[in-house]
């Protein structure tokens, strides 16, 4: 699992940990894993958190993933005006998702090389742990882990960095699905079943908006999330600092900074999680850890809607 710190103080904390909004989506009847042939209604979570991380751990994180030391000032490279730095950055790198083919990884999209991708996943990175251990204490009631090799192979990476500039092109996608893993070390253990499944690993995605400065209504790009059974979007606007949690199963898709925002990328660094549960037959869907009577009630999109009838 994440490593954790030595804890803080708990209110200063704990007003953190409460998101902006609560979003659920795709609502649709599951089998239920503890009782085979019976069904129970389904819903996947957004989370939008705009106070878990400061605006110091914010710039230690965007100079890791430009590869620069954590308390670097200066920027080397004028990306508002080039777009991203090439010795970093290369087109084509963006590959996150198991589907190689899929058309969201075209040449058209700028990703992290090789190497940047190694140095933020194994390089020695206070920031980024800083940043898992809060991701420890959000989710408590949970253990929780990077996106294991065994469960999508080596050509997954449990962190990656996004830099869409105006012009390129994404298409929607999952990022995982524990019912559509393949065959693996990981299925043989855990099997294949719906996410959110009582008693059963959790996969999450956790996005951070890296920039300085982000106009999300001048500039754009959102990431647009998907309501497949009705076709109904929902857009999250970037924010320096806004953080995104989200089951790993949301049809979502990057929407490309539009002409304002010139060659300016829009940086984002993303980690693929596990929640795995502490006890057998644990509640999954419950992610607000305690937490219910101060979080935001839900907002239902499309097919979650029938969760309330």
């Amino acid at each position: 699992g994440l490593e954790e710190s030595s804890p803080a103080k708990a209110p200063e904390m704990e007003k953190t940990f409460i998101p902006s909004i609560k979003i659920e989506l795709d609502g649709a009847m599951i089998e239920d894993v503890d009782f085979p042939g019976k069904s129970l209604f389904d819903t996947s979570s957004i989370l939008v958190f705009d106070n878990l991380l400061d605006e110091t751990l914010r710039k230690r994180l965007l100079n890791v993933v430009k590869g620069y030391p954590e308390n670097f000032e200066i920027d080397k490279w004028n990306d508002s005006e080039y777009g991203p730095d090439p010795s970093r950055w290369t087109r084509g790198g963006l590959v996150d998702v198991i589907d190689e083919g899929s058309e969201m990884n075209a040449p058209s999209c700028w990703g992290l090389s090789d190497e940047a991708i190694n140095d933020i996943c194994f390089g020695p990175h206070p920031a980024i742990l800083e940043f898992e251990s809060k991701l420890t204490k959000l989710f408590h009631e949970f253990i929780v882990s990077r996106l294991p090799e065994a469960v999508l192979g080596a050509c997954v990476s449990p962190l990656t960095a996004n830099a869409p500039t105006h012009g390129d092109s994404f298409h929607y996608h999952i990022d995982a699905d524990p019912l559509q893993v393949p065959a693996s070390p990981w299925s043989d253990v855990f099997g294949v079943y719906p996410n959110r499944s009582r008693g059963k690993p959790r996969f999450v995605s956790c996005l951070i908006y890296l920039n300085d400065e982000w106009d999300g209504e001048k500039w754009g790009a959102p990431t647009e999330f998907l309501d497949p059974p009705t076709g109904v979007t929902y857009r999250v606007l970037p924010r320096p600092g806004r953080c995104v949690i989200m089951d790993q199963d949301v049809s979502h898709t990057v929407v490309a900074p539009n002409d304002k925002a010139g060659l300016r990328p829009r940086y984002s660094l993303v980690w693929k999680l596990i929640l795995h549960p502490r006890g057998v037959g644990q509640d999954m869907t419950d992610i607000a850890c305690g937490r219910g009577d101060v979080w935001p009630e839900s907002v239902f999109i499309g097919s979650a809607n029938d969760k309330c009838l």
